[in-house]
């Protein structure tokens, strides 16, 4: 076949391998990516046009074979608006993704390494966090960081593509495609911006609808959580939102030019994107694993350490990291393990003192009937639909405000939907689960499920990640309800499947 030219597999088609290409468009704060959207001539003069020529200058990268799995590293940069997005300065690697696509297995593969991670760097005398690297080398020397700190005995880790995006790429390409629906686990506030310090943030709990300024504040949080619970939320973030319809249906051909042309004023890639028989390689490998679902690797399986400002990993670890990211294997234990400090030890042990609960016949859950009543009383008459809430709740959690938030989403047509949304904490910084009911009977996040349980008479919907249960399910004739897992997906599955079949109509 001439690798000029395209199999002509349908437009749907072509959308969806744009989609799971991720080979180019990946995000995450600030890791997109437009050159999947780089299918004919007229698309590439734009995206070189707005400045893509310019390119990631670099000899680590490993030329892909036609029909080969491919990884493809995403750099997401922290060059503020106003920048020059292309400028070489003292930026830092805010974000490092690698995305796997492999035709052979049943999903796509992605992974975020952590910032803060403690690795050697090629060519400098002392160990630092993994995100110095593009400051002491760009994309380069952050290419050769990943490459020596994945590779093992005998099977040295290759990379077949780069991409760099800044910031403003990020937020302007999540607005162009039509902003995303995401679900919230709990409050993020910060009020106190400036240099030095966390960005400003104020995002409610609840499904709702995130655009461009609100989408990277989230997935770029810090404040109150460390790197781990971020990289959850990043890769949750790009779930939800590359499965979103209306974001496909954003990706028709008059579209994919304006997105070209943001690609090249905020993107950069290695040089080999630029060449015909690369660019058509990976787009042909797109549309091998269109429909492919994406799953989540967890960063050195839940064993990371944390050893000052740093975060540190074992060898065995790392192994495991790598052949479940290469081999697409579905993770079983939590994404990451959180240890409560001794102050929040000291806390939950004052709060179970204070209000006991019976255990329930699930181990690992208590009865805390009263406690969810309670918040179902004070908010039920603010939304127009039945309230549920859960009769049983993880041990040693708490309900993290006094009042459930209540408030109306627009769906994808623009009409208007109460909701109310419930926060459970346990007790550690950055694990929430929630209680979510809303009268939009069929929103993105519930597109699909993996399976269904009838439980107490009740048919529950539930969705995988990996092994583990991230949400699950039920419908009534007037409204959806849903408890979602924490971003590091604590909850075990029966624990989490047990509290949704627990929840019960206020007044019953």
């Amino acid at each position: 076949m001439n690798p000029e030219k395209l199999p002509s597999p349908g437009r749907a088609l072509i959308k969806r391998a744009a989609l799971a290409a991720l080979a180019i468009v990946l995000m995450s704060a600030g890791a997109v990516s437009a050159a999947v959207f780089l299918q004919v001539d007229d698309l590439v003069e734009e995206f070189d046009r707005a400045g893509g020529r310019v390119s990631i200058e670099t000899r680590e990268i490993t030329p892909a074979e036609a029909g080969k799995p491919q990884t493809i590293m995403i750099l997401g940069t922290d060059k503020r608006l106003g920048n020059d997005p292309l400028a070489d300065d003292k930026a830092r690697s805010d974000t490092i993704i690698l995305a796997r696509l492999d035709a052979r297995r049943d999903a796509i593969t992605l992974m975020s390494i952590p910032r803060d991670l403690k690795v050697t760097i090629p060519g400098l005398q002392y160990q630092d966090k993994i995100n110095a690297a593009y400051a002491n080398g760009g994309a380069n020397r952050t290419l050769r960081t990943v490459k020596r700190l994945l590779s093992r005995p005998g099977e040295p880790f290759q990379v077949n593509h780069v991409v760099e995006v800044s910031f403003t790429g990020f937020r302007r390409m999540v607005d162009f495609l039509g902003c995303a629906y995401v679900d919230i686990d709990r409050d993020y506030f910060n009020d106190r911006g400036g240099a030095g310090g966390y960005a400003t943030i104020d995002i409610d709990p609840g499904y709702q609808k995130l655009c461009g300024r609100d989408s990277l504040d989230y997935v770029r949080y810090r404040h109150e959580d460390n790197d781990l619970v971020r990289g959850a939320r990043q890769q949750d973030f790009i779930r939800q939102m590359l499965r979103q319809k209306g974001v496909r249906r954003r990706l028709n051909f008059g579209a994919r030019k304006q997105l070209a042309r943001i690609a090249g004023r905020y993107t950069r890639t290695d040089r080999s994107l630029r060449e015909t028989k690369q660019l058509f390689s990976l787009l042909r490998l797109g549309l091998a694993v269109a429909d492919k679902p994406i799953q989540e690797v967890p960063f050195g399986q839940g064993r990371l350490r944390e050893e000052g400002p740093y975060l540190t990993v074992s060898e065995d670890a790392l192994g495991d990291t790598v052949r479940d990211f290469l081999h697409a294997r579905p993770m079983s234990e939590p994404r990451v393990k959180l240890e409560a400090t001794e102050e929040e030890k000291l806390k939950t042990r004052k709060r179970r003192r204070k209000s006991p609960k019976r255990p329930s016949r699930v181990a690992g859950l208590d009865v805390a009937e009263t406690a969810g009543e309670n918040q179902a009383i004070v908010a039920a008459n603010k939304v127009d639909f039945p309230f549920y809430f859960p009769r049983l709740q993880v041990t040693g959690a708490r309900y993290a405000y006094d009042v459930p938030r209540t408030y109306r989403i627009r769906d994808e047509l623009g009409r208007r939907h109460d909701a109310y949304r419930m926060v459970v904490s346990l007790g550690i910084a950055g694990e929430y689960y929630g209680i979510q009911g809303m009268t939009w009977k069929k929103p993105p996040i519930l597109d699909g499920p993996h399976r269904t349980r009838t439980v107490n008479g009740r048919k529950l919907m539930v969705y995988y990640d990996g092994r583990r249960v991230r949400l699950v399910a039920w419908r009534t004739k007037r409204a959806v309800y849903y408890v979602h897992n924490t971003l590091a997906r604590t909850v075990s599955s029966d624990r989490l499947v047990a509290i949704a079949a627990s929840l019960q109509r206020l007044g019953q």
